[in-house]
């Protein structure tokens, strides 16, 4: 029996979500803060949540980006994201091969921790 499109799906954010062995970890005050409360979503919280992952983020946006450029990636979209504590950039981009991606990489070294395929 082959596996419906949304069991794939959720499989594979459960495991994004898992752990993804990040180098860089959001301390666990700051990970609830972020996560959880109806704040959360809030204009100034937001700001807030970006400008704090970037404070702990070795590796800046801009050189993420240079480093998938250098690649072969075109990248649509960039952003830190704290999953499960473990800081990320989450990246959609497009392949060499032509291929839409959603990618998660190492802020403190700029290394392809996880590869998704997106439909």
């Amino acid at each position: 029996m082959k596996p419906s499109f949304i069991s794939v799906l959720l499989l594979s954010s459960l495991v994004l979500h898992a752990s993804v062995d990040s180098s860089v970890q959001v301390p666990p005050q700051q990970h609830l803060k972020y996560t959880y409360g109806n704040h959360k979503n809030h204009p100034v919280q937001k700001l807030e949540e970006r400008r704090y992952f970037r404070s702990l983020a070795p590796l800046s946006e801009e050189d993420v980006r240079s480093r998938l450029n250098h690649s072969g990636y075109t990248i649509s979209r960039i952003e830190l994201r704290d999953v499960s504590s473990e800081l990320i950039y989450q990246v959609y981009a497009t392949s060499p091969t032509q291929q839409r991606l959603k990618l998660a990489v190492d802020p403190a070294t700029g290394v392809i921790l996880h590869s998704e395929p997106l439909p």
